[in-house]
């Protein structure tokens, strides 16, 4: 088995918006920073849950139509189990993965047919749900601590408060998501990269990577890359990874169909300066003579 990769292609952070020296850049942050609008959407840090929590239901459908920002808690992405449960949707996602794990039980044979029995008498029905939540949305919105800062830092779009509803700066939470992930600045560098290019990035935690990346978003189809971020300190060696640790990665992208990205984040020795990060992408893909042949 052979191996191709692409070329190396190192990109400075963040997307610059604007050119020319430091004095005028200064001066636009200055006037951006008393003329710009405060932003009217609000959430609250959830420490423990290394979320942020959208309160105000009239801004969670805008937040997930413009731009994918976020998820349910109760939903594999757009926040609808309500409409689920009222209208008991049967080709809704989170329906079809519970058809599907009834019919696993029930053609597992052997002595689970007592197992199906006790776990269907625990399943409530959507009518039950409905009357012991008195038919109100209990379901919540979130937003990952990645998305929550850029829609702070880099869209001036959200204010979050913590639990005491203090209001927190930009610092306040840098510094907060940082303590609260100690790989948060540099997973932050690969989302604010990806997403100023106009992908949308979602955790792929599920498919064993940091990152997978949308085209136009998760409503729309399914995700083209799978990226794994690997940082890179200036004053350590860089951790090596085997040929089998990466054989087995890329395996599980091709068989889910998509393209795994190595991500290279180059870190400055002061990890708060994000214009002194840089990103090293390398493309990996596995050689078919089937598939490759010219």
């Amino acid at each position: 088995m052979s191996k191709s990769f692409n070329k190396k292609v190192t990109i400075p952070l963040p997307v610059s918006l604007y050119g020319g020296s430091k004095l005028l850049h200064g001066l636009i942050r200055l006037y951006y920073s008393v003329f710009l609008p405060q932003p009217k959407i609000t959430g609250t840090f959830m420490e423990f849950g290394r979320f942020v929590w959208i309160h105000d239901q009239t801004w969670i459908t805008k937040l997930h139509q413009s731009g994918s920002f976020g998820k349910g808690d109760l939903s594999r992405s757009d926040p609808t189990w309500l409409d689920r449960n009222i209208q008991q949707n049967k080709e809704s996602l989170e329906e079809i993965t519970i058809e599907r794990r009834r019919r696993r039980r029930r053609g597992g044979g052997g002595g689970g047919g007592r197992n199906q029995e006790v776990d269907n008498e625990n399943i409530l029905k959507p009518e039950q749900l409905l009357v012991l939540t008195n038919y109100s949305n209990v379901e919540t919105f979130q937003l990952d601590l990645y998305e929550a800062f850029f829609l702070v830092y880099a869209l001036n779009s959200l204010r979050i408060k913590s639990t005491n509803q203090k209001l927190l700066s930009i610092n306040d939470c840098w510094s907060m998501f940082c303590k609260s992930n100690r790989l948060f600045h540099v997973n932050y560098v690969v989302y604010h990269f990806y997403r100023s290019l106009g992908w949308v990035p979602k955790n792929g935690s599920k498919f064993g990577v940091d990152f997978v990346l949308y085209e136009s978003g998760p409503a729309f189809k399914h995700a083209d890359f799978a990226v794994i971020v690997l940082p890179l300190y200036p004053d350590k060696i860089e951790e090596r990874k085997s040929w089998l640790w990466l054989l087995r990665l890329n395996r599980i992208c091709t068989q889910v169909k998509k393209t795994l990205i190595l991500c290279h984040v180059h870190i400055p020795h002061n990890i708060d300066s994000l214009n002194d990060y840089s990103i090293t992408q390398v493309i990996y893909k596995r050689w078919s003579p089937q598939k490759n042949r010219e």
